[in-house]
């Protein structure tokens, strides 16, 4: 009967386990970077909603200002308002003219009249 290398067959045990330990390494490393990968995947989409929250919010607050069309009604709303203005100012300006010679007459004539 031949005799069992023990010895062999141990140094090829030892070598299965220690592939195989290197294997689970390998393993394990590669799940853990795929997670991190993952991790960072989802701050970036929480990002990503923020960010399209705050454009949305822009564009929402952009529709809502008045366009060139609308500003140059509004100025010349503004220059028919401030013509209007000036004739009312030289109409008042005329009205106190009259009034004080209008006061001016009356105190003559109540002087006179004494």
């Amino acid at each position: 009967m031949e005799t069992i290398d023990w010895n062999a067959a141990r140094f090829f045990w030892d070598l299965l386990s220690a592939l195989f330990m290197g294997a689970v390494a390998i393993y394990v490393w590669w799940t853990n970077r795929t997670r991190a990968t993952g991790a960072a995947l989802r701050e970036v989409h929480g990002r990503l909603d923020q960010v399209d929250k705050h454009v949305a919010r822009i564009e929402q607050t952009l529709e809502s200002r008045p366009g060139y069309a609308e500003i140059d009604v509004l100025r010349a709303e503004m220059a028919t308002i401030s013509r209007g203005m000036a004739e009312i100012s030289a109409q008042m300006q005329s009205t106190t003219a009259l009034l004080n010679r209008l006061h001016e007459y009356l105190l003559t004539e109540k002087g006179n009249a004494r």
